[in-house]
């Protein structure tokens, strides 16, 4: 297993999480960060009521950096979510200090 890269900055709201892409070498590998892991490292995002995709996805833009490299350690230790078409999930404590 490689190293995980993210050259696309294709993401996608899905109403649960927001999903990206990385890649390990020609092999793609679909990855999500959850809303709440979102709302928890995010204080500029609402807790509760109706929250717009774009509300996620600039949060999702603020910490990029961290959630990619939350992603890239999960791929290397095989943190792999079971039966589900995203590969690596994010989750609050993925996110914590």
């Amino acid at each position: 297993m490689g190293q995980l890269a993210f050259v696309d900055d294709d993401r996608l709201f899905d109403g649960e999480c927001v999903r990206f892409k990385g890649a390990d070498g020609g092999d793609e590998v679909l990855c999500g960060v959850t809303c709440y892991a979102l709302q928890s490292c995010d204080p500029d995002l609402p807790k509760h009521g109706m929250i717009g995709a774009e509300s996620f996805l600039a949060a999702f833009d603020k910490h990029m950096i961290d959630i990619h490299q939350a992603a890239r350690a999960k791929y290397l230790r095989g943190e792999f979510e079971p039966d589900s078409p995203v590969r690596i999930m994010i989750h609050r404590q993925d996110l914590s200090p």
